[in-house]
């Protein structure tokens, strides 16, 4: 059964909480789900405590300092299925609660967005000056789909964010949820809202922290989205800014749909993020990394959750197999070339694609790789093929090499078939 926490956050908030929390059971008892909302309380001396519990809110003593303590506390006490957070200022309408829950089966983060069409932030023209280009410099930077990255009013599904390991206690950790969870292969979605003036009190950010913490989070981010751990790595290069890289993508895609022709049967073992997936939608995708395969289900798409070591199909289930830049991420090994062949028909096609060690130009390119983008896959070949290894374990199976191409003769792509 579905469950919902609505999360509030607070410091000296009692005035405030007089004013949301009724409203915010009003909206939740028209829900009619399981709900409950929890006050995270960072030290509060004001009552804010007793005013909680005044309203049915169960208080949770906030681990760690800051608005990042409290978000972390949150998300390891609560196991509700929903997590939604929203400030106890009066500055997010509570009514936009049924909205985010609302679009809950579209995302696994829902954004109440002041960015995105119809949306409105009432606020000082140098807090919104301010905001505007943080989430303009942020979501250029970070190649985010977000307009509203520090936005707190959000609902969570519990998947998405109970393993996320935060480390930001400000406001920086709006950002840092974003991006791990995205990094993951988790989809975010904003819908408009407009935010309102403060009712009591005043806000707790201090300017001068506040740019510092951003800029750290900034540059602790980049790293992580520019990394092989960021589930889009592969599908970001094919568009990327890198001349080299976004050409090597492109080449490789157009090799691989050259060789597939029209053929309607297809496994790409080992799909990752590439647009391979995009170009040949009737291709099915296996990959061992869930967070690749979640960052590209669609609806209609067949993913698979699998090793290529024990692909979960039928002898000769497709007319062509795929496998491109895998086998030398593994151990040599029988085991994976028996198993891409076997689920091959008679007289269907394997494709595989290694880097080919055999020659000068990939070890020279794997060297720059290391030293320019030490965060990519340089370090991840632990096998190291040859046109000719290769050839002779393909023919020793039977199967005969029709073609073949290269990449700037560094990256080696066989076409072989098997026997009818």
């Amino acid at each position: 059964m579905e469950t919902i926490a609505v999360v509030v956050p607070c410091l000296n908030e009692a005035e405030n909480l007089q004013l949301l929390l009724p409203q915010v059971n009003a909206v939740l008892k028209g829900l009619e789900i399981p709900a409950e909302v929890y006050v995270v309380d960072g030290g509060s001396t004001d009552g804010t405590e007793a005013q909680a519990k005044r309203f049915g809110a169960r208080v949770l003593r906030q681990r760690g300092t800051g608005y990042g303590g409290a978000i972390k506390t949150a998300f390891e006490d609560i196991e509700s299925t929903y997590i939604i957070t929203l400030d106890a200022d009066m500055s997010h309408h509570p009514a936009i609660l049924k909205y985010l829950y609302e679009m809950r089966h579209q995302a696994e983060i829902v954004i109440a967005s002041r960015y995105v069409k119809q949306g409105y932030g009432a606020m000082p023209w140098s807090r919104k000056i301010l905001s505007g280009t943080l989430n303009r410099v942020f979501r250029g930077i970070l190649d985010l789909p977000v307009h509203d990255l520090s936005s707190g009013f959000r609902l969570y599904h519990r998947k998405a964010v109970a393993a996320l390991k935060l480390e930001f206690s400000t406001y920086a950790v709006l950002q840092e949820i974003l991006v791990k969870a995205f990094c993951e292969g988790y989809q975010v979605k904003e819908i408009p809202f407009h935010y309102l003036p403060r009712r009591h009190g005043k806000t707790h950010a201090r300017l001068l922290r506040f740019g510092r913490d951003y800029l750290v989070v900034l540059c602790k981010m980049w790293s992580l989205r520019n990394s092989i751990a960021s589930a889009d790595y592969d599908n970001r290069a094919f568009n990327g800014l890198v001349p080299l890289q976004r050409y090597w993508q492109r080449e490789r895609y157009r090799i691989i749909l050259g060789f597939l022709e029209d053929k309607l049967r297809v496994l790409d073992a080992g799909c990752g993020s590439t647009q391979i997936l995009n170009g040949a939608p009737q291709i099915v995708g296996l990959d061992l990394q869930l967070r690749k395969l979640r960052f590209m289900r669609r609806r209609g798409r067949r993913l698979v959750n699998a090793s290529t070591f024990a692909l979960p199909f039928r002898d000769a289930s497709f007319e062509v197999v795929i496998s491109s830049e895998v086998i030398e991420h593994i151990e040599e090994s029988d085991a994976i070339f028996a198993e891409l062949v076997r689920c091959v028909e008679p007289g269907g096609a394997l494709i595989l694609g290694t880097p080919d060690y055999g020659g000068w130009q990939w070890p020279l390119i794997e060297w720059l790789y290391g030293k320019l983008k030490p965060t990519g896959y340089a370090e991840e070949h632990i096998t190291h093929y040859t046109f000719e290894k290769l050839v002779r374990r393909l023919e020793g199976m039977g199967l005969t090499v029709e073609a073949y191409r290269y990449i700037l003769g560094a990256e080696l792509i066989i076409k072989a078939r098997k026997p009818a």
